[in-house]
């Protein structure tokens, strides 16, 4: 059966052949006549350039002149279809040896800081790593010592040092503002060893591939290409010297869209994961609930107090809703919790005061409206009372920022006035200038 089918595949190989038509076998020896006369001249430049090379008296423009054109007459060979298998081998180590002096001639001017043409670059890159890649591809390994063994092994290592040209390339571009070749060249540098499996063992770049996804999600952001960024995220978090700048365009970059309420949900999602290492978000984050009602602001504060019940933002945002609806019981248990986690809390201090300042100014209001003078007696003693409470927590609040009395000494001016003690209410007054 095997041979059989063996037999119909040649015969049928056989029909395509003889299928041809007269001026399609002209069409294909003017082809095979044209890509020989191509890779001729192609290679006549070469061998004229290469001893120049050698002994260095060839010119930068010069190199890059003669093996552009050589170069370019390997491409058009290629494309005419008219080189026979056997010799793409041979065809493509052509197109590698054009290229390999202008990548090498640009890099050195890279290297010196010379101007550098960045699409000459990253082309002529492409068209090195398409011949060295080729090469391997369509030539025989002969083994031995008059073998080719050792020379494509070579060209193999040739190839794995070619995968770093790649990141050059998209910085240069980058830096041109050509993003979507830099882009192009970032995701060659990421899939190199996919692209040439031939050296997958042998490539080594010189950066993890998650800077690189962070270099392409930030060329990405910067030219407003917000999906393409997003592609490139989660592996660009990893890279952990830029962890938190990345966050904070990924975050940005929703605003940037208008989408709020995907910027809300990220957020949200984020600050949820780890409350500890996002305090300053999770603050971001009670100033925009807030703008949507204390019931919204309170609700995220309690989603992230059952994460971590002792972050000081979260207890202090609640405790603030709780405050703005005049819960004051409730804003000061919060608020003192507050000061157990960060017993230098100027704010925290200062807002235990006037929870209980609030309550007395509120009862104070009711006194003139009591008509029973007993009732009215023990609301102003109670009052008084509630001023009196408030007074430890301002003075630990004085003790936070002893040097700025604008921010407690007006308070501590009336209470102690409140509760009898003049001299240390004079002495508020001259510290506010009363």
């Amino acid at each position: 059966m095997k041979k059989i089918i063996i037999s119909l595949a040649l015969l049928l190989s056989a029909g395509n052949i003889m299928a041809q038509t007269p001026e399609e076998k002209a069409a294909l020896k003017e082809a095979k006549k044209e890509a020989k006369s191509l890779l001729g001249e192609a290679q006549k430049i070469i061998e004229t350039i290469s001893p120049k090379i050698q002994d260095k008296s060839a010119t930068d423009a010069e190199i890059v002149e003669q093996c552009s054109k050589g170069l370019g007459l390997v491409q058009k060979a290629l494309k005419t279809n008219g080189i026979e298998e056997k010799k793409l081998g041979e065809a493509y180590k052509l197109l590698a040896d054009c290229a390999q002096p202008i990548n090498n001639t640009l890099i050195n001017k890279a290297g010196n800081k010379e101007p550098l043409d960045t699409m000459l670059f990253y082309s002529n890159l492409k068209a090195l790593t398409e011949g060295i890649h080729n090469e391997l591809k369509y030539t025989k390994v002969v083994k031995g010592e008059y073998g080719n063994e050792v020379y494509l092994n070579g060209k193999k290592i040739n190839l794995a040092n070619c995968g770093v040209y790649y990141i050059y390339a998209a910085q240069f571009l980058a830096s041109a503002k050509k993003p979507e070749l830099a882009l192009e060249a970032y995701e060659s540098a990421l899939n190199y060893k996919t692209m040439y499996p031939e050296v997958k063992e042998s490539v080594k770049m010189p950066i993890e591939d998650a800077q690189i996804a962070y270099y392409a999600f930030h060329t990405a952001h910067d030219a407003k290409m917000y999906d393409v960024m997003d592609k490139y995220y989660d592996s660009a978090i990893q890279f952990e010297e830029g962890a938190e700048g990345t966050k904070q365009v990924k975050i940005g970059s929703y605003l940037e869209k208008g989408d709020t309420a995907s910027w809300a949900a990220y957020l949200r999602e984020e600050t949820l994961k780890e409350p500890a290492k996002n305090p300053d978000y999770v603050q971001i984050l009670l100033s925009y609930y807030q703008k949507l009602g204390t019931e919204k602001m309170v609700e995220y504060a309690d989603a992230i107090l059952a994460v971590d019940p002792n972050l000081y933002i979260a207890n202090y945002g609640k405790a603030y809703a709780m405050f703005a609806s005049e819960k004051y019981d409730e804003a000061l248990a919060l608020y003192k919790k507050c000061t157990e986690i960060n017993k230098d809390s100027y704010d925290s201090w200062y807002q235990c005061g006037l929870c209980k300042y609030r309550q007395a100014l509120e009862l104070n209001n009711t006194i003139s409206s009591i008509k029973n003078q007993q009732k009215a007696k023990e609301t102003l003693e109670e009052t008084k009372k509630l001023f009196g409470d408030a007074i430890p927590y301002f003075e630990k609040a004085r003790e936070c920022t002893p040097d700025d009395p604008d921010k407690w000494a007006y308070e501590l001016k009336q209470c102690y006035s409140v509760t009898g003690d003049a001299a240390k209410a004079s002495e508020m007054s001259k510290l506010i200038g009363d």
